[in-house]
């Protein structure tokens, strides 16, 4: 792979001629080897994977359509990548929980579960509290807090110890993500 500057004759050009392709990203042109048929099967898995990208794909191609989702995407947007790249990553990932803080929940009522996920590309945060027994104490929705998601406690939890935080956040695209947290 190279990129050229400065080259009066392919400036812009996108293609393959050859064995060569050109793409433009960030307004360079970069120049590839141009990609060989596979000889091999594709696995399930990489038939799974490509399923996933054209999925993602075609999300990523609505939202630039749409001028006030692809302004929210151009804010996450960092370095070199557009909105395109940002929806197609949300398609494809799906949203990250980084982490559930359990410090403040002793099982009162108006105790606090804290998550931090990607805040804008998270469009829901559920929160279940699940007792040793497998009992659904409740469960809810967390609501934006800062750069976290703030769940408070409504339900008394006698028996913490053994019980399950289950949170679950759906992006845009719709991309279900569960994290399970035993205390």
């Amino acid at each position: 792979m190279a990129i050229l500057i400065d080259n009066v004759l392919i400036k812009g050009l996108s293609g393959s001629i050859g064995n060569m392709t050109f793409r433009q990203r960030g307004g360079e042109t970069i120049v590839s080897k141009r990609r060989r048929a596979a000889s091999v099967p594709a696995t399930e898995i990489q038939m799974k994977n490509q399923e996933q990208f054209r999925a993602a794909t075609m999300y990523a191609k609505t939202v630039i359509k749409d001028p006030v989702i692809k302004a929210l995407y151009d804010t996450v947007a960092t370095g070199g990548q557009t909105a395109y790249n940002v929806a197609f990553s949300d398609a494809f990932k799906g949203p990250e929980i980084k982490s559930v803080s359990i410090d403040e929940y002793h099982g009162q009522p108006g105790d606090l579960i804290l998550i931090k996920a990607d805040k804008l590309l998270v469009l829901k945060m559920d929160v279940m509290i699940v007792n040793a027994d497998g009992v659904v104490i409740e469960e809810g929705q967390a609501t934006v807090a800062g750069k976290a998601w703030k769940y408070t406690v409504s339900m008394l939890n006698e028996a913490v110890h053994g019980s399950k935080i289950i949170v679950t956040a759906i992006n845009r695209p719709g991309i279900v993500v569960k994290k399970e947290v035993t205390l």
